[in-house]
């Protein structure tokens, strides 16, 4: 395809010829095509560096959600969002090595397959929902039926290797693997008909049995503890508490009741000992209205359920993602609704808040969307990715967004030491390398491979 000739306001000419294809005697044709401007209007800026490398994705123009190195470096596995193909590249070679078709699907978490531990087993829920009108003694119900599981596949083969399924199938909004891959829990919605939305569960599985445990119904927003032993929960309704189970079985150990009425607690991290529970806590004015809130960082003693520490995020503002250092001393945090986009960075063994780092302004018509933190192993850098995004509800194309911007902080000092301008696409969260020398990120249907400078002085990417 010859580059297309403008033949007026809306329309352009493009001339399809196979030139390369001369014992094919095919001539070329002319075609005058409408040209449809951009919804919202971008102004690109060339690419700060060029990345070392990158690993393409089958689906070209997807939306890389989820990025990981194996233990050893050599392969990365990511998995494009809401396509479901979970890829594994050599990185040396950037040759594809397995891909797994998951299944289509919006899920719960964008965040959707799980790995164990030794990169054998890959993990991924999935969710079907049917529902239908009934009446019963002149009222009327909706009935629920599901076909969701849990599938396990080979990582090295991509073969289908285990279903974990309910009987009759629940509907599984999400799950989470226990950091030592011997257990995973699932929120799951149940069969049956009601007047309104089906009932809420969990299920504690075992991984070796294929067997699980009931957990009490209304639960919700799981974490492990980094030795996988304990289980946070949050409850709603009239027992609104944030609850922690033994994993080995499947009892209540703690309850740390929630006072507030419409409150909305989030686990988002342990400390490495798992004595120390830290959690997004937000109190709305009304319920299901998000628009009023305040909203607090608390952390508790996970033995005793005493609070220990408390911060106030600014009003109609809400602390969002988080992520610990290596060494567990510092705990990064960053906020979700406010003006600014901020990065928190709090010492852990004083819990005290050390520094706020601003990433930028939100400016009028736009929102902003901001990943997770992520650490280098050394501890010595933490990436973070921002955008801004139209303040829209309207679907938005990669072509209609302003370009990532990928900021490296150096540790030591707390300040942004390099700031990245990256093509065009949705990213979501960095991930460095085990030996901390490359910086992993999403791309449009593919892995972006960014240098990573080994002393204060050097640059990130830096151009031959």
């Amino acid at each position: 395809m010859r580059a297309p000739e403008t033949a007026g306001v809306g329309t352009a000419t493009i001339t399809i010829a196979f030139d390369a294809w001369k014992a094919g005697h095919v001539a070329p044709s002319s075609h005058e095509v409408r040209v449809i401007p951009p919804k919202f209007a971008v102004k690109l800026e060339p690419v700060s560096t060029r990345p070392k490398g990158e690993l393409v994705h089958p689906n070209r123009t997807s939306i890389i959600s989820e990025i990981h190195y194996s233990p050893d470096g050599k392969r990365i596995i990511a998995g494009d969002y809401p396509g479901g193909v979970v890829v594994v590249w050599d990185v040396a070679t950037g040759k594809q090595l397995t891909a797994i078709e998951t299944g289509y699907g919006y899920r719960g978490s964008a965040q959707y397959f799980f790995l164990s531990p030794d990169w054998q087993t890959l993990y991924v829920s999935r969710a079907k929902r049917h529902v239908e009108r009934v009446e019963k003694e002149g009222k009327r119900f909706l009935n629920w039926t599901f076909d969701g599981d849990v599938r396990a596949w080979d990582l090295a083969t991509g073969q289908l290797t285990k279903t974990f399924k309910h009987q009759p199938p629940r509907g599984i909004r999400n799950m989470q693997l226990s950091p030592d891959g011997t257990r995973f829990v699932t929120s799951e919605e149940v069969p049956g008909t009601y007047e309104g939305q089906p009932r809420s569960a969990a299920s504690l599985w075992d991984v070796q049995t294929g067997q699980y445990r009931t957990l009490p119904d209304g639960l919700q927003l799981e974490k492990f503890s980094p030795d996988g032993g304990t289980l946070a929960m949050t409850t709603v309704g009239h027992d609104h508490a944030l609850k922690l189970f033994d994993t080995a079985t499947g009892k209540e150990k703690l309850s740390i009741p929630i006072k507030d009425a419409n409150a909305s607690v989030f686990v988002t991290a342990f400390s490495p000992d798992g004595r120390l529970m830290m959690a997004n806590y937000a109190v709305y004015e009304q319920a299901k209205k998000w628009d009023k809130s305040r909203s607090w960082l608390k952390w508790w003693d996970a033995t005793t359920g005493r609070e220990v520490a408390t911060f106030a995020a600014d009003p109609n503002d809400n602390f969002s993602r988080s992520r610990l250092s290596p060494d567990g001393r510092t705990f990064a945090v960053t906020n979700w609704q406010g003006d600014k986009r901020k990065l928190f960075l709090f010492q852990v063994p004083d819990k005290q808040l050390v520094k706020t780092v601003v990433l930028g302004e939100k400016k009028k018509g736009e929102r902003s969307n901001l990943s997770e933190p992520a650490f280098s192993p050394d501890g010595k850098w933490l990436a973070l990715i921002t955008q801004a995004l139209p303040d829209t509800r309207e679907d938005v194309d990669v072509h209609d967004i302003a370009q990532p911007r990928i900021h490296l902080i150096d540790m030591a000092s707390g300040e942004i030491r390099e700031t990245l301008i990256a093509p065009q696409a949705f990213p979501w969260s960095p991930c460095f390398s085990p030996d901390g020398r490359t910086l992993a990120t999403g791309g449009s249907g593919r892995v972006l491979l960014w240098d990573v400078p080994d002393s204060a002085g050097q640059k990130v990417g830096a151009r031959e």
